[in-house]
């Protein structure tokens, strides 16, 4: 009889972010009695991993940060969502936004208690609001284009201006404000568009 303490890299990851594999032990992490040929698999922590702090611990707050997220490719944004986003790393991109974290988070239709919960391990957000986020973030990054694209000029706070912009009434948007527009994906597309728009000069 065989008996292997290992951890299945090959088998998908269940809900919490472990590995798929059965539980064999009991509560005092006592191993039950396998069938002869059986491998016993001992789980090494109860912790689940927080998955969005390694995929993103690239990503920095910065200018060039937001440009990556804006102009990385539609499968590899697809990757990130699906690797997901830790509660940390959503508070760092929403910390962009001037406006109280409340607020944003309020727009972004994702519980404040659930965020401050999970921020203390960077536990992933579910994958809805992970995409949220990540699209603000790619809100803030195609800002920071246009300025490059237009000339970049000195001082220019690429931040606090997309802030301003998005707490107002909008006439293109009749009226409503961007703010209230990205709770979806659908709305964030249309902010977008409203905002290469204004690059352009073609205003709705």
């Amino acid at each position: 009889m065989v008996r292997v303490q290992t951890t299945s890299r090959a088998a998908p990851r269940g809900p919490t972010g472990r590995h798929g594999v059965t539980k064999l032990t009991s509560k005092k992490g006592k191993q039950a009695p396998a069938a002869k040929g059986q491998v016993i698999v001992r789980e090494k922590s109860k912790t689940p991993v927080a998955k969005g702090g390694s995929s993103f611990a690239w990503f920095r707050p910065n200018e060039e940060g937001f440009v990556a997220l804006y102009k990385a490719p539609v499968l590899t944004r697809v990757e990130w969502v699906k690797r997901g986003l830790g509660a940390r790393d959503a508070k760092v991109i929403l910390g962009q936004l001037r406006v109280p974290k409340g607020e944003a988070l309020t727009a972004l239709r994702i519980p404040v208690a659930t965020v401050n919960r999970k921020a203390k391990t960077n536990a992933p957000l579910s994958l809805a609001e992970g995409e949220r986020v990540l699209g603000f973030g790619r809100l803030v990054g195609q800002i920071q284009t246009m300025v490059r694209e237009s000339g970049n000029p000195d001082g220019f706070d690429a931040s606090a201006w997309l802030s301003d912009w998005m707490s107002a009434p909008v006439p293109a948007l009749n009226g409503a404000r961007p703010l209230d527009l990205i709770d979806t994906m659908t709305g964030q597309a249309l902010v977008s568009q409203v905002l290469s728009q204004m690059q352009s000069g073609a205003y709705a």
